[in-house]
């Protein structure tokens, strides 16, 4: 048997497979499915054509165009591809252009075809910031979006991450739901439970924390969306006497140094606590930074289920996060709505161990059951046995 994965919008690990295919791909690798990933291509290129016994073959999508095929396949019509293709199984990996341009030929493509969804928020307006600020976009996605319902039924199954369905960051969910779509099932998302942080005292030591400091960390890249400004402003309200805030990003740019400069305007020589600005950090040093974090902090305004927080959870931290996507469905931690929410929420866990021992606890039990990649694996290859029962 075989199964073909459509993987798009995702950050790629080293490999340039992104995170999502890559556990799906050798999930389906180890019940002996033959797996190709179709991917973006990668600027620096490939070294070989597979990867973990996983078949890559890329495309690259050009402004205004249709993707298109390169690599093992050489260059051909994405479209003609996929319905050519001898797969069993086809995947698309959340929404985007790929998929977009695939719809005029869901009807003729063979295989069984499973839309996996991680959040889809085409009524949330991103602003831009230069004129016209990001309008046409929206409206093209909204637009869009009113042709769901006719497209929906060309999948078998179309896959969420929670039973959340809102106008916000799971529309499609609720479109599903509201014409009585069969094909709904909910997989969450899965961390490594073995992928830990083994120095945490070595991040503090690093980066001149006290011992005793308590330490909030928010790992997210800087932007508009995960709006650590609000995270910092939120902390100078706390006024948490020694304690420090870490902020985590991949690299600085122009959302980080306004962030640092209205964070700057708070300050004065008796402002209680000490911010950290951070970019380029590996990954071993950021999983060492949550394990050595007291309280992970997510201050974004628009998420799905973000898998950062599962893995404060997996570390056993609590967390505190805006009410954003289904986070509020999720153990170990608590949603809040406002700045001075967020502020009383940290002079609580900061005075509270017993709160934060109970939450963390609660948080790690959910990863060990639920969130971990070993039970995305699974459901993701019973779903794919439901659908073809002689697939084993």
């Amino acid at each position: 048997m075989k199964i073909l994965i459509v993987s798009f919008t995702f950050p790629p690990n080293k490999d340039g497979v992104s995170e999502a295919a890559a556990a799906m791909a050798l999930g389906f690798i180890g019940r002996g499915w033959k797996v190709e990933v179709l991917t973006e291509s990668i600027n620096n290129g490939r070294d070989s054509d597979t990867w973990n016994g996983v078949a890559i073959t890329e495309y690259r999508i050009i402004a205004g165009k249709a993707p298109e095929i390169a690599m093992s396949c050489g260059t051909t019509s994405y479209q003609d591809y996929l319905t050519r293709s001898n797969a069993d199984v086809v995947v698309f990996q959340s929404h985007g252009l790929p998929l977009y341009r695939a719809l005029p030929v869901l009807p003729r493509m063979r295989s069984i075809k499973i839309l996996v969804s991680h959040g889809y928020a085409p009524l949330v307006w991103v602003r831009f910031p230069k004129f016209p600020y990001g309008l046409g976009f929206w409206l093209r996605a909204v637009t869009k979006s009113f042709a769901m319902p006719f497209w929906l039924r060309c999948f078998d199954r179309s896959v969420y991450l929670s039973e959340s369905a809102d106008l916000r960051a799971f529309y499609d969910h609720l479109i599903a739901k509201l014409t009585g779509y069969q094909g709904r099932r909910v997989i969450p998302n899965g961390v490594d439970r073995e992928e830990r942080g083994m120095s945490p005292m070595e991040f503090r030591r690093r980066h001149g924390i006290e011992e005793g400091a308590f330490v909030f960390l928010c790992v997210a890249n800087y932007s508009h969306r995960k709006d650590q400004g609000y995270g910092a402003r939120a902390f100078r309200k706390a006024a948490i006497p020694g304690s420090v805030l870490v902020f985590i990003g991949s690299e600085f740019n122009e959302e980080s140094r306004r962030f640092q400069k209205a964070d700057a305007l708070l300050m004065n020589d008796s402002t209680p606590g000490r911010i950290i600005w951070l970019e380029k950090q590996s990954r071993k040093e950021t999983l060492d930074a949550l394990a050595g974090c007291d309280v992970f902090l997510l201050s974004a305004y628009h998420e799905a289920q973000p898998i950062a927080i599962l893995e404060a959870m997996r570390e056993g931290k609590p967390w505190i996060a805006r009410d954003a996507g289904c986070i509020a469905s999720m153990e170990g931690g608590r949603c809040v709505k406002s700045e001075a929410a967020m502020a009383a929420a940290m002079r609580q866990f900061n005075e509270d161990k017993t709160l934060r021992d109970r939450l963390a606890a609660e948080g790690a039990a959910a990863v060990a059951t639920r969130y971990n990649r070993e039970t995305y694996v699974k459901s993701y290859c019973d779903l794919v046995e439901e659908l073809l029962p002689n697939a084993t």
